[in-house]
């Protein structure tokens, strides 16, 4: 029997897989990946036990996935059936959520990715600072949502970029 849990009410200590789109999801697209998601969470297992999984799109640029392993641990062919999930999912929007050299900012114009070779330059010129909000997709729990996903640039792994920016 499926177990699709709210996101809200899913564990903290669900393990969280976060999948970063290449531009903006506008509301039309969110109703349809969250319907989409939906349908696939209700039928996920594992070994042939239901996944206790939830879902949810934040920010309108990232696909959040979630699973309660305190109720049924996701092997290698129900993470990889996720991943195939959301490789068509893009296909079928147009999204790419696995452009993993961009960087996603918390702007106040809004959400800015940032590829990576572009970071030097972002940082020179003043757009992003060691105070700009940064978006760690590393993070493995859902309760680090709330404190360690969206964290000043400088206090996250790119603190080594701010370095020489901060000695001067």
């Amino acid at each position: 029997m499926p177990m699709t849990a709210n996101f809200d009410s899913i564990s903290d200590r669900a393990k969280i897989w976060i999948y970063q789109a290449d531009r903006l999801i506008n509301t039309e697209e969110k109703a349809v990946i969250k319907e989409q998601l939906e349908a696939f969470l209700s039928q996920w297992a594992a070994h042939g036990s239901a996944l206790q999984a939830a879902g949810d799109v934040l920010y309108d640029h990232f696909l959040i996935i979630c699973v309660d392993e305190s109720v049924q641990i996701p092997g290698g062919c129900s993470i990889d059936s996720s991943v195939r999930f959301v490789q068509e999912l893009g296909q079928r929007m147009n999204l790419d959520f696995f452009q993993r050299s961009n960087l996603a900012f918390d702007l106040e114009m809004g959400i800015k990715l940032i590829a990576m070779p572009g970071l030097k330059a972002a940082i020179d010129s003043g757009e992003i600072r060691a105070d700009s909000l940064f978006f760690d997709n590393n993070i493995q729990s859902k309760n680090q949502l709330a404190g360690q996903w969206r964290i000043k640039a400088g206090e996250s792994w790119l603190k080594r970029y701010f370095k020489a920016t901060l000695s001067v």
